[in-house]
């Protein structure tokens, strides 16, 4: 196998040599290197074959063309990560004989090599940097076969703040095209009381990608069950992100940031920054690690009993701003000095959604006119925001917002105190010019405060948030309800309180608590929704118990507590076997449920039977079918007083240059691979991808400005099908479709067991080449050679020496051979 693998390389990569040579071949000529020599002697042939036909595969299996030093465009890798296309120069290392790449200091710190993880930094300094020994732990290796230069660092001397970086000059802006997604249903039913009825919608959710513009609209479609037809328009917009300013343009309907002001509906202009542009170290908030070392010393991080940094640091002071962390608890500095003594210290942190690392800022500019759902006014209106990660754990940020009868500033800051937890305050002033007989203007403030903590006890608040406003303070929306007399104004808020609470009790258990509280000016009564949740898991079987409340006018009035089992079956691929029990104000209900999948064919499957609080009995049956181009879905449920029928069907349509594509979903940012003419080809991590007749497939779902791996089930695929590199790096901008394309064939494989004149297996190591001279492959024991070729019938030429004797042929003609596991099997004797 590893000679067939050997011989298939050469084959695939030599037609490069030819090309390189030509563009890139130094002026003087260089000796030529002496070849790698095999001992033939243990290789055991047949007594009756000549002893030189083992020397004569090695020899051709350890023959290859060597690239002369100058300048070649590689693929460059550094620690398994594509950095893309490079031109770099090569010499001859006097020691080895082999190519060395001439890398830069500029190059290396470019891939974010740390000078100080260098023994020795001055090494920086010269025009090529011998990376092996200037850092010990690092290789170079270059495959001048394929023309790839693999780079690998110890990620102890790499820089944080690359980490997750994409050179801007790799984001791709896709292909043109146009998509929808649909979710479309039909409900049909009798009752006692309303006869018969029938409803239907249509939910479309388009876009059309020209150039490094992005279109996108949102829009539905409905019938009632009298007859009426409403189409409504969510938002419709065109996107593109502007080059070096780390930013999107947005022009159309869209909304407001909500991260300073309450977010409106707009209809004009907007600029915002896209966090998503930045590497991964930058997007999220950790605090800065400082401390004083007294030699160069060892620095690890450790959190939660992982590590998630190490790094050398030299002697004086240092600071870390480069910690990638999630959430907030607790982080532990582990230093080891240069002779061995260990140095351990706690930094506790947290984190709020306004903390931005220093340096990081964000930003957003928008201009047009109010868009509100109904007949308010579409007023003038402007909104500036903007926040910055400073030092000290902290973040300033503020914005102001004005309209043709209001105006609001608003200023915050935002602070990790560490043991404390996070805390963020911020006041907004706004003047709000009515109009109204008996109040022609009003002004006031709002306070608002916001705080997260992960305790020790292994208690996480994750938000918790109170903002108080006087009298006099209106919102936008609320001061354009309120001039416009519309009935939906009743009162301004005056106070809000929102939390989150999640408990961990032991390992199998957990309690949660979300709660939101608000009370207006202009009205008594106060409006609160909670859902609290107590589940655990014991003996397989999974218990939760629940509790929650809506925001109503009426307190208490959709008050709902419950009680819910949930056990795996051992019957079939998949199910699930599950009962409810809930009591609201109305008394309590009961609800048995049967769940499951039926495997690889993408059904499941749903039954249940309950009983109201009227004790009214009713059951409900329904099916479902993932498929590659669509989901579909029927229901059946009826009662003593009702019989109801429902259909759903969802699915997505990419028209672009090359056809029309159907899939179950298309994500904003996706791609369109193409294996040209090989069906049912799967994705990774893309369930229910395959590709069609035509070789395309739907990928939904991708990270943008981010490189994703495209990678293709190669593994359940025929030994028909050829696929040459099964593996692909994207990297789209926001809202693109990128396309890519995997070299593919069909083929025939064959498995030939060739024989002598005499009746003697082929030795080992025997040539086997096409009617064009082009290499096949090579026998291996027992005379059997695996060759992949079309179905036509060839005349092959098989060698093993120089001789006359040690030649032959066989013909061989594929479609009249017999075939066992996609394989096609002759013994053939070559004469």
């Amino acid at each position: 196998m590893i000679l067939s693998l050997q011989r298939r390389r050469a084959r695939c990569c030599l037609p490069l040599l030819p090309l390189s040579l030509i563009v890139a071949s130094p002026l003087i000529p260089t000796p030529a290197l002496a070849a790698a020599q095999f001992q033939a002697g243990f290789l055991r042939q047949d007594s009756s074959q000549p002893a030189s036909a083992g020397a004569l595969a090695l020899s051709a299996l350890a023959s290859s063309l060597e690239l002369p030093p100058g300048r070649y465009r590689v693929e460059l890798q550094v620690n398994l990560d594509a950095v893309g296309p490079r031109e770099v120069e090569f010499t001859r290392d006097p020691g080895t004989g082999q190519l060395r790449p001439c890398l830069s200091a500029a190059m290396l710190e470019g891939f974010g090599l740390r000078a100080e993880a260098l023994a020795d930094p001055t090494e920086l300094n010269t025009a090529c940097v011998d990376l092996v020994r200037a850092l010990p732990g690092s290789l170079v290796d270059f495959d001048s076969a394929t023309l790839l230069l693999t780079i690998s660092i110890p990620q102890v001397a790499m820089r944080r703040d690359v980490a997750g970086y994409v050179d801007p000059q790799r984001w791709d802006s896709g292909i043109n095209a146009a998509f929808v997604n649909y979710q479309a249903s039909s409900v049909q039913g009798n009752s006692r009381y309303r006869g018969h009825y029938a409803s239907q919608d249509l939910f479309l959710n388009s876009g059309l990608n020209i150039g490094q513009w992005r279109l996108r609209s949102n829009q539905s479609w409905r019938q009632d069950s009298e007859g009426e037809r409403t189409w409504t328009r969510a938002y419709s917009y065109a996107q593109r992100d502007l080059p070096g300013t780390r930013a999107n343009l947005t022009l159309g309907e869209t909304f407001t940031d909500s991260d300073v002001f309450r977010s409106v509906p707009i209809r004009g202009l907007r600029v915002a920054s896209d966090l998503g542009m930045l590497p991964d170290s930058q997007q999220g908030y950790a605090p800065v690690i400082r401390g004083v070392a007294q030699s160069r010393a060892k620095l690890e991080i450790w959190q939660n009993g992982y590590p998630i940094y190490s790094t050398y640091v030299s002697a004086g002071p240092y600071a870390i701003d480069d910690l990638s962390t999630a959430g907030s608890g607790e982080l532990e500095v582990v230093l080891t000095e240069a002779d061995g003594q260990v140095r351990r210290f706690i930094q506790p942190y947290a984190t709020l959604g306004n903390l931005l690392r220093a340096g990081v800022w964000r930003y957003s500019v928008t201009a047009g006119r109010y868009n509100p759902v109904g007949d308010l006014p579409a007023e003038r209106l402007w909104q500036a925001t903007v926040a910055l990660g400073t030092g000290w754990n902290t973040t300033l940020y503020g914005g102001l917002m004005a309209g043709a009868y209001y105006r609001a500033a608003n200023l915050g800051l935002a602070r990790d105190l560490g043991t404390l937890g996070a805390l963020a305050v911020d006041v907004t002033q706004a003047t709000s010019e009515l109009g109204l007989a008996d109040l022609a203007s009003v002004q006031g403030l709002s306070y608002a405060l916001k705080y997260g903590k992960a305790f020790s006890t292994d208690t996480t608040l994750r938000f918790a948030g109170y903002r108080y406003s006087t009298e006099g303070y209106r919102d936008f929306d609320e001061a354009v309800r309120q001039r416009s007399h519309a009935a939906t104004f009743s009162g301004s808020r005056r106070s809000r309180l929102e939390a989150s609470i999640h408990q961990n009790l032991g390992q199998r258990s957990s309690l949660s608590l979300t709660l939101s509280q608000q009370d207006y000016w202009q009205r008594s009564d106060v409006q609160r929704q909670f859902q609290l949740s107590l589940s655990t898991h014991q003996h397989g079987i999974t218990y939760n118990l629940f509790a929650s409340q809506s925001l109503t006018d009426t307190p208490g009035s959709d008050r709902l507590i419950g009680l819910s089992l949930s056990m795996p079956l051992t019957f079939g691929r998949s199910a699930n076997l599950s009962y409810d029990l809930q009591h609201n104000r109305d008394g309590p209900s009961h609800r048995a449920s049967l769940n499951g999948t039926t495997g690889e064919q993408g059904l499941s499957y749903s039954a249940s039977v309950a009983q109201d609080q009227s004790r009214r009995q009713s059951v409900a049956l329904s099916t479902g079918y993932q498929g590659p181009h669509a989901n579909l879905a029927i229901g059946l449920s009826g009662a003593s007083d009702y019989r109801s029928l429902s259909l759903n069907a969802s699915g997505a349509v990419l028209l672009h240059a090359d056809g029309l594509e159907f899939g179950p979903y298309l994500g904003d940012t996706a791609a369109l691979i193409e294996v040209p003419g090989i069906a049912g080809v799967g994705v990774q991590n893309s369930a229910g991808v395959q590709t069609n007749a035509q070789g395309f497939a739907m990928v939904p779902y991708l990270r943008p400005y981010r490189v994703n791996q495209v990678v293709l089930q190669t593994d359940r695929l025929g030994p028909e099908v050829d696929i040459d590199n099964g593996t692909a790096q994207v990297v789209p901008r926001r809202g693109a479709i990128v396309k890519t394309r995997f070299s593919a064939r069909q083929v025939t494989r064959l498995v030939l067991t060739l024989h002598t004149a005499q009746g003697k297996p082929l030795p080992f190591g025997a040539q086997v080449s096409g009617a064009d001279a082009a290499p096949l492959g090579v026998v291996g024991q027992g005379g059997q050679v695996l060759l992949a070729t079309g179905q036509q019938p060839q005349l092959l030429d098989i060698s093993w020496g120089e001789a006359a004797d040690t030649r032959c042929q066989v013909a061989i003609d594929p479609q009249h051979m017999a075939q066992a596991k996609g394989y096609r099997l002759q013994s053939l004797t070559c004469s």
